[in-house]
């Protein structure tokens, strides 16, 4: 007996042709050769997964680039181009700012939450701070004291006296409008002439106080040869006024 079979006839079991795929348009050149070798491995293969799968991806890739809007003629991405060109990540200009320095990030915050009240004060500050503190000469003038103030002995030689004990006329001057008082002339270390055989050769430039006490301006002139602080100078001036017995109190 002879076996006889019958081809079967269906749908299913044909096999579709591979789909020809077209390059997207705005792609790459490198990019027809990549889908031309795709369609023409699911050709080789005779696969309907294969072809379906090739199908399904020149479908997706079109969607894709259509979805990247193209930029409009004459223009850039703005933060792709100002990256570029300051050399910094999107993240550090969108919180630095043109201020942001990579090398101490502190800068823009301090550049940007200093406000101008504020720097005017810093300055002021800064240059209290540095300012040296008085000096007799910035507060009387080049000439303090008198030069080499001398005495005699009683055998006629001579002796030196110490210059901050003999204020200049225009030191004494200046101390006593500090205090309140006139200026008068004394010999100081020694007596009348005729009752003591030391002799000033120069007098001493004082300074008398309403009250009839009197304070050395030459003293007070040396305060400010110290580094003090005007403040401390004047609570010193202070003090030198306020112990200086009056003429009433010593006698």
């Amino acid at each position: 007996m002879a076996l006889h079979i019958n081809q079967v006839t269906s749908s299913l079991l044909t096999v579709p042709p591979a789909p020809t795929r077209r390059p997207a348009a705005g792609a790459t050149s490198a990019q027809p050769a990549a889908q031309g070798t795709t369609a023409t491995t699911a050709t080789q293969g005779n696969s309907s997964f294969l072809s379906l799968l090739a199908s399904s991806s020149a479908a997706e890739e079109p969607a894709a680039t259509a979805a990247a809007p193209a930029a409009a003629p004459g223009t850039a991405d703005v933060s792709s181009s100002a990256a570029n060109a300051s050399g910094l990540s999107d993240f550090e200009l969108l919180f630095g700012g043109a201020n942001y320095n990579p090398a101490d990030p502190m800068v823009a915050a301090a550049s940007t939450s200093t406000s101008p009240a504020s720097a005017a004060e810093a300055a002021a500050t800064s240059t209290a701070q540095a300012a040296a503190p008085p000096t007799a000469q910035s507060v009387f003038g080049p000439n303090v004291w008198m030069t080499d103030p001398t005495g005699l002995n009683p055998d006629g030689s001579t002796f030196e006296y110490n210059p901050f004990y003999f204020a200049t006329q225009g030191t004494a001057q200046t101390v006593a409008q500090m205090v309140g008082g006139s200026v008068i002339t004394q010999d100081v270390f020694t007596e009348p002439a005729g009752q003591d055989p030391f002799v000033q050769q120069q007098p001493n430039y004082m300074v008398q106080m309403p009250n009839g006490a009197v304070i050395n301006p030459g003293l007070v002139a040396s305060f400010y040869t110290f580094g003090f602080s005007q403040s401390q100078i004047d609570t010193m001036v202070a003090q030198e006024v306020a112990n200086t017995p009056s003429p009433a109190q010593t006698t």
